[in-house]
């Protein structure tokens, strides 16, 4: 029997290390929510999550999106790598009107931003007619999070706060 426990006890532990990123992505909503933001969007495929949320009474902000993408999977390097999950952050901002010098300083930075590689970290700007959103994303270990059964996601919460603060400071310039 001891082939067997360790077949069963191996396919437990792939389990848990891809579930990891759902079960940080149901308490974020609910560490989230507790601070006030409202989820309305939920796209969740296979290997990435995405989770919307809109900020009641944020004068810069109209939508926060998080995106939880995990690198892992049942193969020999993803069970190496372990729970190495990349966290993105997108900050909308909406503007009513965009005039032309506006546009014109918009084409500038985005055009900047075709010849860029993006960082871990970094914060991207990138102009629409009517919105700019802010960007960048980060490499997290989720076991720091989640170990077995128990979730400590408080800390979680309050970085991606943080993030989320960073990218409205990042767009205050330039809200009409």
């Amino acid at each position: 029997m001891g082939l067997f426990d360790a077949m069963t006890s191996y396919a437990h532990k792939s389990e848990l290390r891809e579930s990891k990123d759902e079960i940080v992505c149901g308490e974020l909503i609910r560490g989230l929510s507790h601070k006030g933001w409202r989820c309305f969007r939920i796209v969740a495929d296979s290997d990435r999550q995405v989770m919307g949320f809109k900020l009641p009474g944020d004068p810069v902000l109209s939508a926060v999106y998080i995106m939880v993408d995990r690198k892992s999977g049942s193969g020999a390097v993803s069970a190496t790598m372990g729970s190495r999950t990349v966290i993105g952050f997108t900050a909308e901002m909406r503007n009513k009107v965009s005039d032309p010098d506006d546009l014109a300083l918009m084409w500038k930075t985005d055009f900047a931003n075709l010849f860029k590689m993006p960082i871990a970290g970094e914060v991207r700007v990138n102009h629409q007619l009517n919105t700019v959103n802010a960007r960048t994303y980060h490499v997290v270990n989720l076991d720091d999070y989640v170990k077995g059964s128990t979730v400590t996601v408080g800390p979680l919460v309050d970085w991606t706060t943080g993030q989320v603060d960073a990218l409205r400071e990042r767009l205050r310039p330039l809200k009409k």
